[in-house]
């Protein structure tokens, strides 16, 4: 009886093993709708080749000048993230040894690489104790570590040989990230509806709920893609500068510039300007303690050294009132989270004095 219960769990356990042989093969082969990285669980679409119109109409709403319409082609298949990269996914390749029983307030360790929003609050005025957020989106990162957390995936997934020729995870350049977002919409969101009802955006956008929340709670697109508006800014590989005019294919962006892309809005602002599928704003790369400011990945085509150069400090903010709006919407974003730190720091469980200096904050 103990060799037959034996034989039936090797059946089992070979039965499995050739199972996910057959989904690696096909996803190496570009033919898997659905492909998931193995042991970190990171759920992922396979997006189609095809042609959009990047950037908005002139009549758009809310819509800004660097937002010039033309023709994009994106040549080859590529996966992407179903979900915005969440604390846990990050912690276990980028934080493999921290100790996260030794830390419980809600505010995370950011000297230590942690999330802002990193443990739920137990009750009203108790900030220790709670459950990581380990479904919450990863928030406090360079676009260097995003960058890094991408090359580390690729790195052992091709010790494992489950990379298809020519491909690597990184993050997805700016057209990859709206095509992928439009899903094979036109409009300003990759929904169709009441969307001059904020109450209905929030139906698939987490906006102005003053923190971050688990992914996928809200609606996806037409592709299976969750919170691409709102919860929190996504990292993109690009340089930030101004589009072409003409037809492109697989565009990349500037070679150089002094800062990076970041597009899908965030959790901080009832404003819906940057929630839009064609709204474009620009982070510091090196900027490491915004809340609103995280990442999703993509297997796709390598990009020739990774568009990292840069030429400069970043350059002063623009003072028009729409390229101030995402500032402004950052600088709300820090207040909200300067007076939880001010509630936070009253508590006599306070860990300020063990802590990061919040810039900011």
């Amino acid at each position: 009886m103990k060799q037959g219960i034996a034989g039936i769990l090797v059946l089992l356990s070979t039965g499995a093993a050739a199972s996910a042989a057959d989904d690696a093969a096909a996803m190496k082969a570009l033919k898997a709708k659905d492909w998931t990285v193995p042991a970190l669980g990171i759920k992922m679409k396979l997006i189609p080749p095809g042609t959009f119109i990047m950037g908005s109409p002139k009549t758009e709403a809310d819509r800004r000048e660097d937002e010039v319409r033309h023709e994009a082609t994106i040549t080859r298949p590529l996966y992407m993230g179903v979900y915005e990269v969440a604390q846990k996914e990050y912690y276990d390749i980028m934080l493999p040894d921290f100790d996260h029983e030794s830390w419980q307030y809600w505010r995370g360790p950011l000297h230590a690489g942690a999330a802002f929003f990193y443990r739920e609050w137990p009750a009203r005025f108790v900030y220790t104790g709670g459950k990581l957020r380990s479904r919450n989106p990863m928030e406090c990162v360079t676009w260097h570590k995003a960058v890094e957390f991408c090359k580390k995936i690729s790195a052992r997934e091709k010790k494992a040989n489950r990379l298809p020729k020519g491909y690597v995870y990184r993050l997805p350049t700016e057209a990859e990230w709206e095509y992928a977002c439009r899903a094979g919409t036109t409009g300003p969101y990759n929904v169709e509806g009441d969307v001059k009802n904020k109450g209905y955006l929030k139906t698939f956008a987490n906006m102005d709920a003053g923190k971050t929340m688990p992914v996928g709670q809200r609606k996806p697109n037409a592709w299976g893609l969750y919170d691409m508006h709102g919860n929190v800014y996504e990292w993109c590989l690009d340089w930030y500068g101004p589009y072409p005019t003409g037809k492109v294919k697989d565009p990349t962006g500037p070679a150089e510039g002094k800062e990076k892309v970041a597009r899908g809005g965030c959790w901080s602002s009832d404003d819906t300007h940057f929630l839009r599928s064609a709204s474009r704003y620009k982070f510091n790369p090196d900027i490491d303690f915004y809340a609103i400011l995280g990442f999703r990945v993509v297997l796709a085509p390598a990009v020739a050294a990774e568009k990292q150069k840069q030429t400069g400090a970043p350059g002063p903010r623009s003072t028009s009132r729409k390229s101030g709006l995402a500032a402004n919407c950052a600088n709300r974003a820090n207040k909200k989270m300067k007076e939880k730190t001010r509630e936070y720091e009253k508590s006599p469980n306070s860990c300020s004095r063990g802590s990061r200096t919040f810039r900011n904050y």
